[in-house]
């Protein structure tokens, strides 16, 4: 954890000190030295230590297959780390920029010694381990004028859900783009580092960084007519509904949310039913996915039946309990041998036909799709977002995605059966192809804060990016995209096809909740 557990070291080109594997990239990844220490050598030039010093973080580590972590397994951080650096100081050669990644925690005193030395912090957030939360929260504690930057598809849930406390303390100026260049300007702020203090130089950063933005296009939609009922029908709605949440404790309790019923129960029951499945009724249902798919890429067809067990399992659970929507902590179910393989494929269906099947055991996100469906008849797309302000684009990433995102009774989008983002071959789901010209509504219900969150974008595109989660849809932020970086508490979010916000600030009107206009 950067700022908790690692350290840093010298390693400038006349350091003749043996230097392990572990703490370093190694000398031969960089002539002069691809890490260097926090603390300055002792042959640097005397011109050089009248320059401000920046202590660039790397935070990072390994991402092994199976981990539940971006970019992706076998991710080569070393080239990445390179390129950052030589951007760095190429483009501002007025910053002596010293280098720190290790995983050794043992030397954290070290570290927090050696940091004061610096005259500011970039801190690049590269893959998605959580504990990296408390690093961004710790250096900007350090009272150094600090920069966050993240990396595309990589760190991205760590740097959004990390940033908000950060920046209404005004102590942080933060970064999300995948054009290096913007970094680069930002950084040249850092020349001031010396004369200014942090929230000055967090105000100034962030006033040069907007102006690396891409200007927000025409809004110009195709025509989508939606048949929104009134409010008081989707409130009574609500409180008939009820739906399964799966695998997130061991008691069976059920919660209130915003006026449905969520029914908390183990996998038992799940397991009861898969156990009981017509093996030529999981067979034909495999065949149905493979026949519809444009091409099955990396799963094998274990897989691809497995998943078509726990879908038609599911199937009779609903059943049971007389509904049609379920939310499952199915990464957590599977990697602990309760979840005999992941719903991803059943979900899609479940979506596709008009029920709802939703990741991680989320209530919010569950709630959410259903007032989705309730006010367009269409279903949602639960994702975790990216920032891009190069392009002014904001992309909902995730491995479970319906291909039907304009109604039921709609053909529906191409799509590709894939291994999921862990890369795990037990694993498959969809990656769909969204359609593009359409005025999106994002939003995000939040029943223990009483809030509703929401902003929209124009599709334009899907992303193919061997990095992140598997559907990719490409959104044009209508609004301001650096508003965007300052409400995410929670990384989900809730796409929906179709220009809802005034029906849904008049929802949240009549459930009590506080709206949020996010950009």
């Amino acid at each position: 954890m950067c700022g908790h557990q690692h350290s840093c070291h010298q390693n400038c080109g006349g350091c003749s000190a043996s230097l392990s594997r572990r703490r370093f990239l190694g000398r031969a990844a960089a002539g002069a030295g691809l890490i260097g220490g926090l603390a300055s050598c002792s042959h640097a030039h005397a011109e050089e230590k009248t320059k401000p010093r920046v202590g660039v973080v790397f935070a990072s580590k390994p991402v092994n297959v199976g981990d539940e972590v971006w970019p992706y397994p076998g991710y080569e951080r070393e080239p990445r780390i390179r390129e950052v650096l030589d951007a760095l100081r190429k483009g501002c050669p007025d910053i002596e920029f010293v280098s720190y990644w290790s995983e050794d925690p043992e030397d954290r005193r070290r570290y927090e010694a050696e940091i004061k030395d610096v005259d500011g912090i970039l801190l690049h957030v590269m893959t998605l381990h959580w504990e990296f939360k408390g690093s961004m929260a710790q250096m900007a504690g350090f009272g150094k004028p600090m920069i966050v930057s993240d990396e595309f598809l990589g760190g991205s849930g760590v740097f959004l859900t990390g940033l908000p406390a950060l920046l209404d303390t005004g102590k942080v100026a933060a970064v999300s783009t995948t054009r290096l260049a913007d970094l680069v300007t930002v950084a040249r702020c850092f020349t001031k580092a010396k004369e200014v203090d942090q929230q000055a130089f967090a105000k100034m950063a962030m006033h040069e960084y907007r102006k690396t933005f891409a200007t927000s296009g025409e809004m110009n939609t195709l025509d989508d007519p939606i048949d929104i009922p009134p409010i008081s029908e989707v409130v009574d709605a609500l409180r008939k509904k009820q739906f399964l949440v799966i695998g997130a404790g061991t008691k069976a309790i059920e919660v209130d949310v915003l006026g449905t019923k969520a029914i908390y129960r183990g996998f038992e029951e799940l397991d009861a039913y898969y156990q009981e499945i017509d093996p030529e009724a999981v067979e034909e249902k495999a065949d149905s996915w493979i026949a519809r798919a444009e091409k099955v890429v990396e799963p094998e067809r274990k897989p691809i039946t497995e998943a078509a067990r726990v879908a038609l399992a599911i199937r009779k659970l609903l059943a049971k309990h007389d509904t049609d929507t379920i939310t499952m902590n199915c990464l957590g179910g599977f990697n602990q041998g309760k979840l005999p393989a992941y719903p991803c494929l059943g979900f899609t269906d479940l979506l596709d036909e008009g029920g709802h099947g939703v990741c991680e055991a989320q209530p919010d996100d569950t709630l959410s799709m259903y007032i989705a469906r309730l006010l367009t008849g269409r279903s949602g797309f639960v994702s975790d977002p990216v920032l891009d302000t190069s392009k002014n684009q904001i992309i909902y990433a995730h491995c479970m995605a319906p291909t039907k995102m304009l109604g039921t009774d709609t053909e529906g989008s191409r799509f590709k059966i894939r291994s999921l983002h862990n890369r795990d071959p037990r694993g498959a789901c969809v990656q769909s192809f969204m359609p593009d010209g359409y005025m999106t509504t994002t939003f995000r219900t939040d029943y223990r804060r009483k809030t509703l969150i929401l902003h929209r974008a124009k599709a334009v595109g899907n992303l193919d990016s061997e990095r992140g989660c598997r559907s990719q849809l490409v959104g044009e932020v209508d609004g301001d995209i650096e508003r965007l970086m300052r409400h995410w508490y929670a990384w989900h979010r809730v796409t929906v096809y179709g220009d809802i916000k005034e029906p849904l600030v008049e929802l949240a009107d009549a459930l009590g909740l506080k709206v949020i206009e996010e950009a």
